[in-house]
């Protein structure tokens, strides 16, 4: 206590500084706790997530029918006698609309028809007369070509008839010739004197081998070389000869003693006669066997000609029947066409005076009355309301990005928030009229359309590109680095209260309006920044605040 007492002054000091630092840190720590309060409240962030993104190109369009029809007619200036429809009808396809008046063609059908009776009558009787004159000309071709054909055979047989016998002639004249060569031979061996015979001529040569072998007997003589017995033999071989020559000379002598030339003569020159005759006869038939040969050729050639022009002049006429026939029946179709024409139009007029629908819906417009007589354009027009389509006009710089097929969802008053969908199924080649760039686009409704009525407005939305169940951010949270990279940035939150933001580079993919797709190192759940356009110089508040603590 002392102590106290007597350094009251110091103890006092102590107190305040210790009282000053304690107040230091309060005041410091309230700063820390308003800095990090400010620094979340200038801080916008966000959450990694996985959804479905959907881009799409928006516009507005309107239900319409993709199946309209304007009804009309061709009976113009005909009375209307009954319309039997109004505005809001429902019709079927082919149920009648109104029925024009259409007595004055019904009386010149019934004269049309009768014309073309009397028309069908007299062609058909011209036809078959021109049918009847075929026949025949098929008969007449038949038998004509059958006469020609029958008269090739005959003279064809009458001309192998012919050579036959000029071949049997001619073989029969070569024997003739042989037998006529024969006699003749036999004649010029009688013909000459008795020394040119052949009996004479042998006797001559028996003659002179018989003086020969006298001769060497007669002048035989012993060789005194020989025995007598060689000698002897010798002598005997001789006299044998001069014997067997003088049997031969015998002979020969007889046979030319028998010789009767004069009687030889006449038998040959009376054979040689009948031969020649015989020869010559021959001859003369065989000439005249080789004429009719020739005859009967000429006669075969003319045969094939007479066929051959019978061939074409019956094919000729029966063509010209048959031409004949083809003119009947022209002219038969000529004689009746109009007829025929004049009967079918006015069919199809009468027909057009019941005027039907040609197809199912409702009729949104009659533009005609009872009693009025028409006069040509749109009768009724009628609107399928089972071919309901969402019609819009997309910008050109969208239109490329279209393409048939593509899904669409759309909505409309009538359906509330429900959203229904479609699919793209026409898209114009050519812009609309007007003063903007637009092209026509037709989308197909999938969904109910009870409460859809022709006319009503729809927002529309075709669907370029969808994903689901990716990772998403939205889409301002994609900022780019100092290199121009794709990053977001991830936020961490210190023990004291501060942020520590993390660049991490992603890949953009589909975009949608609001959220992106990305991928990267990133995982659902992850805090992300966003940028702000507030600011706030943190640095200058934290050295006022130090100033304001005392340093």
């Amino acid at each position: 206590m002392s102590f106290i007492k007597n350094h009251k002054k110091l103890v006092i000091l102590l107190i305040v500084a210790a009282l000053l630092t304690v107040g230091f840190f309060v005041i410091r720590g309230k700063a820390k706790q308003a800095m990090a309060a400010l620094t979340q409240l200038t801080e916008e962030t966000a959450f990694v997530e996985r959804r479905s993104i959907q881009s799409s190109i928006s516009s507005t369009g309107q239900i319409i029918s993709d199946n309209t029809r304007n009804i009309t007619a061709t009976l113009t200036g005909y009375e209307v006698l009954t319309v039997n429809v109004a505005v809001g009808d429902v019709v079927a396809e082919g149920e009648v609309l109104c029925v024009f008046d259409t007595e004055d063609l019904e009386k010149s059908l019934e004269d049309a028809e009768d014309a073309l009776s009397a028309a069908r009558t007299q062609s058909k009787v011209s036809v078959n007369n021109a049918e009847r004159a075929l026949e025949m000309a098929i008969e007449t071709k038949n038998y004509q070509i059958e006469t020609a054909a029958r008269n090739i055979i005959n003279a064809h047989n009458g001309y192998e008839k012919a050579y036959d016998s000029y071949d049997e002639l001619r073989s029969q004249l070569s024997d003739a010739k042989s037998a006529r060569d024969t006699a003749r031979a036999e004649l010029n061996a009688v013909s000459g004197p008795v020394e040119d015979t052949a009996e004479y001529k042998k006797w001559a040569q028996e003659q002179e081998e018989y003086n020969k072998a006298l001769e060497n007997y007669n002048g035989f003589a012993e060789d005194a070389n020989k025995t007598p017995e060689e000698n002897q033999a010798a002598k005997d071989q001789l006299l044998a000869e001069v014997t067997a020559a003088e049997t031969e000379l015998a002979a020969a002598e007889a046979a030319l003693n028998t010789l009767n030339l004069e009687g030889r003569r006449a038998m040959a020159e009376a054979a040689y006669s009948a031969a020649e005759k015989a020869y010559s006869s021959l001859e003369s038939s065989l000439s005249t066997a080789e004429n009719a040969v020739d005859s009967a050729w000429i006669a075969l050639q003319n045969a094939q000609a007479a066929y051959d022009y019978t061939v074409a002049s019956q094919e000729s006429s029966l063509r010209g029947s048959k031409d004949a026939v083809k003119s009947a029946e022209a002219g038969a179709g000529v004689a009746t066409i109009q007829q025929e024409s004049s009967v079918d139009s006015l069919n199809k007029q009468i027909e057009k005076g019941e005027v039907t629908a040609d197809i199912g819906g409702t009729v949104t417009a009659v533009n005609i009355k009872e009693g009025e007589r028409y006069a040509g354009g749109a009768i009724v027009t009628i609107q399928d309301t089972g071919a309901l389509v969402v019609s819009a006009e997309i910008d050109e710089y969208d239109i490329a990005d279209v393409e048939m097929g593509m899904k669409a969802v759309f909505k409309t008053d009538s359906t509330r928030e429900e959203q229904l969908t479609g699919e793209v199924i026409f898209i114009s080649p050519t812009p609309t009229p007007g003063s903007n760039v637009t092209y026509q686009v037709k989308v197909r409704i999938d969904s109910d359309t009870s409460r859809l009525r022709i006319g009503m407005n729809a927002k529309l939305n075709i669907i370029l590109e969808e994903t689901a169940d990716v990772l998403t951010v939205p889409y301002d949270a994609i900022q780019q680095d100092e290199k121009g990279n794709d990053v977001i940035y991830a936020v961490e939150h210190t023990e004291n209260g501060g942020v520590i933001k993390t660049a991490i580079p992603v890949t953009v993919g589909v975009e949608g309006d609001y959220y992106v797709e990305v991928s990267g190192d990133i995982k659902e759940g992850m805090e992300i920044s966003l940028p702000t356009d507030k600011f706030f110089d943190f640095a200058a508040i934290e050295e006022e605040m130090k100033a304001s603590m005392g340093g």
